[in-house]
């Protein structure tokens, strides 16, 4: 079972797709792991042309689960991204995200721009939004009974004996102070998709987003919720691959 490393938090981690294709690392979102990627179906989409590293963000899935709201400073999470890149060898990789791995997407062209070929994001949108601390601060207990009644990959951790609430909460409330990274979207050489369902709260800002670069792309999902958009994998695994290629013919990921 393969570990990176940082800040003394260990990061789990693990790869499929074909080797010696270029690399993508999937980040999945909050309250979820891993798994959620193979479970619908993106895996299985990406695997014959791509290798594939899959990881369980801090305080999720396997991963080491620190209690304290600091040990979630965006920077450090990005950190563990590159960290799953070294222990595996891989200069520059394709990132794919989804809602918590989408923000953590927009901040790896912040804090380490020069490791990622292409971004693809889902749920959610790069821009500071003053409303998220009141929003996600509120009531974690109702939160999560919420999500593991309306996502799937939600409940699968927690049956899987997955989280440890102290630190999902600690990781919640840090990461509603994100700051959000439209500058850094905005100046951002590498092709990027954001796609978000039209029920999505975050879906007027990620079309928003569309305007601060010609590189992005954005697929709207029509009728889809947070949760819907997540296993709209039909309309969304031929998007990323589409960014892929686009990336590849452009800089190679290695």
């Amino acid at each position: 079972m393969p570990y990176a490393e940082n800040d003394g938090v260990r990061i789990h981690y693990e790869t499929d797709g074909t080797a010696g294709a270029p690399p993508v690392i999937m980040h999945h979102g909050f309250l979820a792991d891993l798994e959620s990627w193979r479970a619908r179906g993106y895996v299985d989409r990406l695997r014959d042309q791509y290798r594939i590293l899959l990881m369980d963000a801090r305080g999720h899935g396997l991963s080491d689960k620190p209690r304290e709201p600091e040990a979630y400073e965006t920077r450090t999470r990005v950190l563990d991204v590159v960290a799953v890149l070294q222990a595996e060898g891989v200069q520059r990789a394709h990132y794919v995200g989804y809602s918590m791995g989408g923000m953590m997407g927009y901040s790896t062209l912040i804090y380490a721009p020069q490791r990622f070929a292409s971004i693809s994001v889902g749920g959610a949108h790069p821009m500071q939004d003053p409303g998220r601390i009141a929003n996600r601060t509120a009531d974690f207990d109702a939160y999560y009974q919420g999500a593991l009644k309306r996502n799937a990959a939600v409940k699968a951790a927690f049956e899987a004996g997955k989280h440890d609430l102290a630190a999902l909460k600690a990781c919640r409330d840090e990461g509603a102070r994100w700051g959000g990274a439209e500058q850094a979207v905005r100046m951002a050489q590498v092709p990027i998709l954001i796609y978000a369902g039209t029920n999505d709260a975050p879906f007027e800002g990620a079309k928003r987003a569309q305007e601060l670069n010609p590189r992005i792309r954005f697929l709207p999902l029509e009728g889809k919720d947070h949760a819907g958009a997540a296993e709209a994998v039909e309309q969304v695994a031929p998007a990323i691959l589409e960014t892929l290629a686009l990336a590849e013919q452009e800089s190679p990921a290695r």
